[in-house]
């Protein structure tokens, strides 16, 4: 199996889940903070339009599809790799093995409630997950070199994001080399989609980044196509 794929000129891991839980393992044993994040259709939908997220889903340690869309529209017809992603294995997994080494983990959220929601769902889905402290950036008095002071005064194994694409990579670029954690998680917002947004919201909002994605993908494959006078390169 290949275990990159590119989508609009950007290059994604299409590692299976059992692949990816070998990589996981070798971050958290490490001295060195590695970097995860869920990819998203918004993900990248935003990132045909801003180089700097582009840059940052490029420089992942490990870049997770989260939707079966994605690998479609890149042309990978592996059931397994459409199951896993659909299920949201990979997720599962991490989080199971997390647990089962009992390592810990701190929150951080754009706003005290998304904070709420996201400590919730931990709450009553991975209970047994050593949640330190969590932390939303409309607290931040000041510079938000503060939370990651917090974060780090905390000392955990694992920092999980749920801040907004594209803020959540600007902060990470930012940030990264002043965070002590083995692993950051961007986990976007589809864990929570049973918190706070009905299933219509959630289908339209998706049917919107699908239809934009195909759009986005089938002008890409034509200007890739054509040579820079704009004529066919074939």
């Amino acid at each position: 199996m290949i275990k990159k794929i590119e989508i609009l000129g950007i290059q994604l891991d299409n590692y299976t889940v059992q692949e990816a839980m070998g990589r996981v393992d070798e971050f958290l044993n490490s001295t060195a903070m590695h970097t995860i994040e869920d990819i998203s259709m918004e993900m990248l939908v935003k990132a045909g339009e801003d180089e700097a997220l582009r840059d940052c889903i490029e420089s992942l340690d490990l870049a997770v599809i989260s939707e079966q869309e994605i690998l479609k529209a890149a042309g990978v017809s592996s059931q397994q790799r459409l199951r896993e992603t659909a299920e949201q294995q990979f997720f599962t997994e991490f989080l199971r093995r997390a647990m089962e080494e009992n390592r810990t983990a701190c929150l951080l959220a754009d706003t005290e409630q998304r904070l709420e929601r996201l400590q919730d769902f931990f709450r009553e889905n991975y209970g047994e997950l050593r949640i330190l402290a969590g932390f939303a950036l409309e607290n931040c008095v000041g510079d938000v070199e503060g939370v990651v002071n917090d974060i780090n005064g905390a000392s955990p194994d694992i920092v999980f994001s749920v801040l907004p694409v594209p803020e959540q990579e600007y902060f990470l670029m930012e940030q990264q080399s002043k965070l002590n954690v083995s692993v950051w998680y961007g986990m976007g917002s589809g864990y929570a989609s049973v918190h706070g947004v009905s299933k219509m919201k959630r289908m339209a909002k998706r049917l919107l980044h699908r239809g934009m994605m195909k759009r986005m993908v089938s002008r890409y494959k034509q200007e890739k196509g054509k040579g820079a006078d704009g004529t066919d390169s074939k």
